[in-house]
């Protein structure tokens, strides 16, 4: 008996919930609710997600123009998100996907990524504190280095902010970093990226 109203019990309460849906109302599938974090990825763009999204899509990226190339990719490569990133590599993975990359840099980029790299200094604190790292590129003199109308030599300023998950910045820091681009006929392709 107790077994008949148990059962009795889950199938009233099954139909309550079935019944509980407008006919006049399509089934809808239930989306994931969306971070409401006013820290947004990169926090300089607006953003209603809290996925990274420091690199823009292929298709809107100019290859005719190789400064702006080496400046996009370099701000991709070097910003991270500690809530979604597993180390720095993850960054470097974001350029790639650009498609701008050369083959073989490509290849470079995405085996480092399947190497398994212990996250330590920095990024255990910032990841600590669910910190976003936001780099910003500016093109400096490339110290004489010759271009060519199939190699170029950028050289960028990038300054790092760190920001920690409430938009609070907690730190800064800049580098310079080289950038070596090639075009073979099809659009400027990045094919190195060295820190200095």
């Amino acid at each position: 008996m107790i077994r008949r109203l148990a059962l009795f019990g889950v199938l009233a309460g099954a139909l309550t919930v079935a019944g509980c849906s407008s006919e006049s109302e399509p089934d809808r599938p239930v989306l994931p609710q969306t971070s409401t974090s006013t820290a947004a990825w990169p926090p300089t763009e607006p953003a209603a997600t809290s996925e990274p999204s420091a690199a823009p899509a292929a298709s809107a990226i100019d290859t005719s123009d190789p400064g702006e190339l080496g400046r996009t990719v370099v701000q991709a490569w070097f910003s991270y998100d500690t809530r979604t990133d597993v180390n720095r590599n993850d960054a470097p993975v974001r350029a790639a996907e650009l498609g701008v990359l050369t083959d073989e840099l490509d290849a470079q980029v995405r085996l480092a990524v399947e190497v398994p790299v212990k996250a330590t200094g920095d990024w255990v604190q910032w990841a600590e504190q669910g910190a976003t790292v936001t780099a910003v590129a500016t093109e400096e003199p490339n110290q004489g280095q010759a271009n060519t109308e199939s190699k170029y030599h950028g050289m960028y300023r990038v300054t790092s902010t760190v920001t920690d998950s409430s938009g609070t910045e907690i730190g800064s820091d800049v580098q310079f970093v080289a950038v070596v681009l090639i075009d073979n006929g099809d659009g400027w392709r990045v094919s190195s990226v060295t820190t200095l």
